[in-house]
């Protein structure tokens, strides 16, 4: 088999076909700033900055799929609404404080119109320049999964009582605000040319939410979006942080094309438990990849290739932290070549 374009190696894994090598896709935003000696907020509205320390960072790195992000989803579309945000040198903006305390709050909240918010363009402006420069390059970006933006707009602590109980009668409405949020944000994304989006659900995750819950109110959400961005003839995956073996089985039934799991699930397990039927992307330990040696990052890739069959993407488990070394991006992509 001759050499592949990381496009072609990306697509073969999604087909669940054998490529020339197993692809890297690291999810790495922010961190690549620290490749470049920059700080992250330097970045956070400037696209041109975020898009030559992504460049840089692929380069350097020698992976095979870009993230077109900053700051978490969930946080740029809970900002742009109107939410305050703490911004940071060395990590990623957070939001200050909830958006609405009640249903009339909800009530009052403004449509998302992609096209009218200035820091949402900044997105689409890098997703357009990464599509153009970065050639033969699938170009990934996140939305926020409707159940996760639910739960910053009215705050974690919050959200995870009303689920339970619903005492101001605000869940159905908030669900399906964010619904309409996700969902509007997701087509503006396809309309710039990101190849593959990325639904991010970490409150849906089983160390934060029952299964039984989940079920409930993210899976149903989940998978109507799914088949609603699938006709805008992308590539759809669903990441959830976090401990989701009790929820596995569930996340691939969401009709995803490809699955992010994170370093507490067995990559192995996992794929046998689907009958290998969807990609998986990950697992390396975002923390390891902080701060361990190379060659220990690359005895955990080995251990993790030698495990896996067709249909798999080498990834962090989570996002990669701005401390990252480049070496430990580097040896993921590394080991991959000398194991094809």
């Amino acid at each position: 088999m001759g050499e592949m374009t990381s496009w072609e190696r990306v697509m073969s894994a999604l087909e669940l076909q054998k490529a020339d090598r197993i692809p890297v896709i690291p999810q790495l935003t922010y961190a690549a700033a620290k490749f470049m000696d920059m700080e992250i907020d330097e970045a956070l509205d400037d696209f041109e900055k975020q898009k030559a320390a992504l460049l840089n960072s692929k380069k350097l790195g020698g992976y095979d799929g870009v993230y077109a992000g900053w700051e978490g989803s969930f946080t740029l579309v809970t900002n742009s609404l109107g939410a305050p945000m703490k911004k940071y040198s060395d990590k990623p903006p957070s939001i200050e404080k909830p958006l609405i305390a009640s249903k009339k709050d909800l009530e009052e909240l403004p449509e998302f119109v992609p096209a009218s918010l200035e820091r949402i363009q900044t997105n689409m402006q890098l997703i357009k320049t990464l599509k153009l420069e970065a050639k033969d390059t699938p170009i990934l970006s996140y939305i926020p999964a409707p159940f996760t933006l639910a739960s910053l707009i009215l705050g974690l602590s919050e959200f995870m009582l009303t689920v339970m109980r619903d005492k101001m009668n605000i869940l159905e409405d908030l669900l399906q605000y964010t619904y309409q949020t996700t969902r509007a944000f997701a087509i503006a994304k396809a309309e710039a040319g990101v190849d593959m989006i990325t639904i991010a659900d970490p409150t849906g995750s089983s160390d934060l939410m029952s299964p039984k819950l989940f079920e409930k109110h993210s899976f149903p959400l989940l998978k109507k979006l799914i088949a609603e961005l699938q006709e805008k003839k992308k590539r759809i995956g669903l990441h959830i942080c976090g401990n989701t073996k009790p929820i596995l089985l569930k996340m691939a039934e969401t009709g995803a094309d490809y699955l992010e799991i994170d370093s507490k699930v067995d990559l192995a397990w996992a794929q046998e438990a689907i009958d290998g039927k969807i990609c998986l992307v990950g697992n390396i330990s975002p923390t390891d990849l902080s701060i361990k040696p190379p060659q220990e990052i690359k005895q955990q890739c080995e251990t993790l290739l030698k495990k896996m069959k067709p249909g798999f993407i080498l990834s962090s488990g989570c996002e990669v932290a701005y401390s990252t070394p480049i070496e430990n991006i580097q040896v993921m992509v590394e080991t991959t070549k000398a194991l094809k």
